[in-house]
């Protein structure tokens, strides 16, 4: 019967498919909502007609009736925003309340206020892994209580927020939530599932395992909210112009000079580029076109009449396990979800300006969720359905929001994909983005959320229509470790893909690129019918590293091997993903612009590896790198695989800009191998005439060789670990080569294969911090233990040179520790995956940063920064003293476990030690 109905749905649907605002013909009313079997009864009861519901029709109800808003546009403004929908309207609200309310100017294509861009689910706060989006929604939900608090009516409400978990690894998940935000002062509760029917009588619990609940969470009335800060902002003397139709962005000298709109052209100092499911659009306008990867996806939001008996303070509901969530609005429910797998909307082209965003209902794809909710919520079954809204909602690449300043061009903002959680998260976006514009910076690091984060592949029209339909799903996916996607797979591989893919590589994909994680070793027969067949895509699939659990992952042992392999034998691993660049000059001047651009002393002896930061003016990393002095004018820098996009933007916006260095970006050029182990010497040197003795070829060092028949390859004495071996950049036309000739000389060593999982313990065993995972653009090196990696001496000033003498004299407010957990079990405790709380003498003082298994020490490790709290909360000075003078514990998933901190890194025995003189430490106090 349930098929009965959708498809009387289809036909009806098909009937009515013409007209904007339909309401369902009389030949519906006769059908349940739901019932108890979910079947028959589906759509029993009586449907709404649309001018029952006026107030969920708000397309017919615009801002523009009730607020003065300007015909034209100014002739120029120091800011326009590009778009009206409720992330525009809150930047356009915090400019305001900066105090340049009368220089800012927001333009829509159509009216304001239209449902289709001022509609979400109202949700405010929530509690996130992640820092910066934890910040931003605590932000939004401050916001609506103060203008609420002010007497402005903003439909906030107090009513809490109820996290429900069908599984025990959605608890363990909540647990660790519940950590960080009572770390973080979020006062919140793990409950059961007796006390969760406490919380909301009408909920089904009878398949829970329990529930999170956030107390001091709530909810608004979204249309409400945007039309106050719209309101707000108007007082101030902003100017906002509906139907304005965006055609041209005017760029000269990589600034944005002005807009060209339907109505004049605006001169401006800065844009912002809110638009929406458009946004990638508004990124075309420009020369040279800026790139935001995102798509737009279908949404769903049902609304029902009013039902007796709903509570107005209703918890507002997530069930991330049946992928919906609920609330109480105008005395019935406001229901959505995300489902698994979701439909790409406007596949061919968006919709125009004056073109409506909704799509029609498709009740086939929504069953699935509306099964669910009458499941949840089993009194939902007597309610009569207001309206089924198919809703367009732009998802960015990753899932993540899009924040920043763009890498094309140095006056260009962007804030994007919000994947229909305007409410929540537009608030603090709106914030961020305005104090960027008007301080310069942002108010906090936020990689994550960062433009800078993408390539331009990520913006390839296919690619985004593939990955939109995953990216949803991921919204109530449990976070578990090292998560990764399935859609938008094997663009980006080295040469040697189909060989590694052959002995046995699982991948993750960073940046595109295919990186194995770890190997799976092949049997002899599984090997010897690969290199008989024709066909190897069939005998060894192309295979995804997952880690679904919270505890000891199923890779572990490969793991393991792999480590020992490159701390005791040899190992080869594939060190293609990282970002590479070479920079250049005539004369001297790649050596001045480097020496500005990096805190150390780039000036060394040709054929000389230096690790160097490059400081932003706070003296923050905005890059870490290795440099390879290649000949008197050119360098080669290796920087990590996430930091391609923003190397590229950093060295174009801080070079001379006379074009006297020149940066080229040759990641792609070269096959990155990694022979590591004490016995890479060995294995290396059956394959070259050159001499790889410790004392012509030491630590730190570069040289140009030829490797069996291949020449020009690049050999760097450094693995990024740690340990001995070479990392040899090879030109691509000879990767296969020099590969399978480092391969078969390997197998009386007994090499194994090794992946990023191994190296990734290798690194945090040896206290090795990495950009993106421990240091950001806040981070300093005297926080991080590098301080001898900065040259305060150097005749030519730097970058940051200034903020980092001041830290020098005054002191710094959070150090860098190692932690070794002294009472985890690993085969049967949930392990530390990074975020977790550190607690010292009892009192919280960090995060993890990155965590991992040290098989050397045979301990859980965890890198994390240490703070001093005073009794105000407020950050004091820190020193090396007061690290080791405490007892620190690491709060995973509810339990804390005791620690022992360090601030070196740390002797590890080997049977194959190298003279002290060169070893290389990561850290030093």
């Amino acid at each position: 019967m349930a098929r009965e109905t959708c498809t009387m749905l289809r036909t009806v649907s098909s009937r009515w498919q013409s007209k904007k605002n339909f309401a369902l013909p009389s030949v519906c009313r006769q059908y349940h909502v739901g019932g108890p079997s979910l079947t028959a009864d589906i759509l029993h009861g009586h449907w709404a007609s649309s001018h029952q519901y006026q107030q969920l029709d708000l397309e017919e109800n615009f801002a523009s009736s009730k607020l003065p808003l300007n015909e034209l546009p100014p002739k120029e403004a120091k800011v326009v925003v590009c778009g009206g929908g409720m992330v525009g309207t809150s930047v356009l609200y915090h400019l305001a309340m900066l105090g340049w309310g009368k220089d800012v100017v927001m333009l829509e294509q159509g009216r304001i206020g239209g449902a289709s861009s001022w509609r979400s689910s109202g949700f405010l706060g929530g509690v996130k892994l992640m820092q910066p989006e934890m910040k931003i929604l605590w932000k939004s939900k401050t916001l609506a209580q103060e203008l609420s608090d002010a007497g402005h009516d903003t439909g906030w409400k107090q009513c809490g927020g109820l996290h429900l978990a069908r599984t025990r690894d959605r608890i363990t998940h909540f647990r660790k939530m519940k950590a960080i935000a009572e770390a973080s002062g979020t006062e919140c509760y793990i409950l059961t599932p007796e006390e969760t029917a406490k919380k909301c009588d009408i909920l089904n619990t009878s398949d829970l395992v329990g529930s999170f609940w956030v107390p001091n969470d709530g909810v608004c009335d979204p249309y409400k909210l945007t039309f106050t800060l719209l309101k707000l902002a108007l007082e101030q003397g902003s100017q906002v112009v509906e139907e304005c139709h965006l055609s041209r962005i005017l760029v000269q000298n990589e600034r944005v000079v002005a807009v060209e709109t339907s109505k004049g052209m605006i001169e401006c100092d800065y844009i912002v580029n809110t638009g929406g499911l458009w946004a990638r659009n508004v990124g075309w306008m420009s020369e040279p076109q800026v790139k935001v990867p995102v798509h737009p996806a279908e949404h769903y939001f049902l609304y029902t009449q009013k039902l007796d008996g709903i509570d107005p303070l209703m918890p507002a509901i997530r069930d991330p396990d049946g992928n919906i969530y609920m609330r109480e609005f105008n005395g019935g429910f406001l229901c959505g979800g995300f489902e698994k797998w979701a439909k790409p909307s406007f596949e061919k082209e968006l919709p125009g300006a004056h073109q409506d965003r909704e799509l029609l209902e498709d009740w086939d794809h929504f069953f699935v969720m509306l099964r669910e909710m009458l499941f949840r919520v089993p009194v939902m079954k007597n309610a009569v359905l207001g309206r089924l809204y198919n809703t367009s909602c732009a998802f960015s690449a990753d899932h993540r929001w899009i924040l920043g300043m763009v890498p094309e061009l140095t006056n260009y903002f962007v804030a994007a994909g919000l994947r229909s959680g305007g409410s929540t998260a537009a608030g603090g976006i709106g914030s961020m983005i305005a104090e960027w514009i008007v301080s310069g910076t942002p108010n906090m690091d936020a990689y994550d959320l960062d433009i800078l984060r993408f390539l331009p592949m990520h913006n390839n029209g296919k690619f985004l229509m593939d990955r939109v339909q995953e990216i949803p799903g991921i919204h109530y996916s449990i976070a578990y470790p090292f998560p990764d996607f399935t859609t938008g797979r094997c663009l980006r591989m080295s040469p040697i893909f189909p060989r590694l893919k052959a002995a046995g590589a699982v991948f993750n994909q960073v940046m595109g690129y295919e990186r194995p994680s770890y190997f799976v070793p092949k049997s002899s027969a599984d090997v010897e019918e690969y290199e008989t067949s024709a066909d190897s895509e069939i005998s060894f699939p192309f295979e995804i590293a997952k880690t679904q659990t919270w505890t000891k992952p199923q890779w572990f042992n490969y793991a393991a091997n792999e480590y020992a392999a490159c701390r005791e034998g040899v190992a080869i691993l594939d060190y293609s993903s990282f970002a590479k660049f070479d920079v250049w000059s005539k004369g001297n001047e790649v050596v001045q612009a480097l020496q500005y651009l990096c805190s150390n002393d780039v000036d060394i002896p040709v054929g000389n590896i230096i690790h160097t930061g490059m400081q932003n003016p706070y003296g923050g990393y905005e890059n870490d790198c290795s440099l390879a002095r290649t000949a008197p004018n050119h360098y080669m820098m290796i920087a990590p695989s996430i930091q391609q996009t923003r190397c590229v933007t950093w060295l174009k916006r801080n070079l001379p800009a006379d074009g006297s260095v020149v940066m080229s970006d040759v990641t792609s050029m070269y096959t990155a191998i990694c022979l590591m182990g004490p016995l890479a010497r060995n294995v290396l040197s059956e394959l070259t005439d050159e001499d790889l003795s410790t004392k012509t070829f030491p630590f730190f060092s570069f040289k140009e060789i030829d490797v069996c028949l291949a020449n020009g390859i690049r050999a760097m004495n450094i693995t990024h670990t740690g340990e001995l071996g070479w990392v040899l950049y090879i030109p691509n036309e000879f990767a296969l080569h020099v590969y399978e000739n480092l391969v078969s000389v390997g197998k009386k060593y007994n090499m194994l294969h090794a992946g990023y999982y191994a190296m990734r313990s290798l690194r945090i065993e040896k206290f090795y911090a990495f950009w993106g995972q421990d240091l950001d653009s806040t981070t300093t090196p005297l926080e991080c233990g590098r301080s001898f990696r900065v040259k305060l001496n150097k005749d030519i000033d730097f970058i940051g040179r200034e903020a980092l003498e001041q830290q020098k004299k005054k002191g710094v407010k959070r150090l860098y520790v190692q932690l070794q957990l002294e009472d985890h079990n690993p085969e049967v405790d949930p392990w530390a995956w990074g975020g977790e709380p550190i607690y010292r003498d009892g009192v919280f003082v960090g995060v993890t940063t990155t965590t991992g298994y040290g098989f050397t020490l045979n301990n859980l490790i965890c890198l994390g920064f240490v703070r001093n709290y005073d009794e105000n909360g407020n950050m004091d000075y820190v020193t090396p003293e007061y690290i080791m003078a405490g007892h620190y514990e690491v709060d995973i998933a509810g339990v804390r476990y005791l620690a022992t901190a360090t601030l070196r890194s740390p002797s590890l025995p080997t049977k194959f030690p190298e003279p002290q003189a060169n070893r290389y430490l990561a850290t030093q106090t």
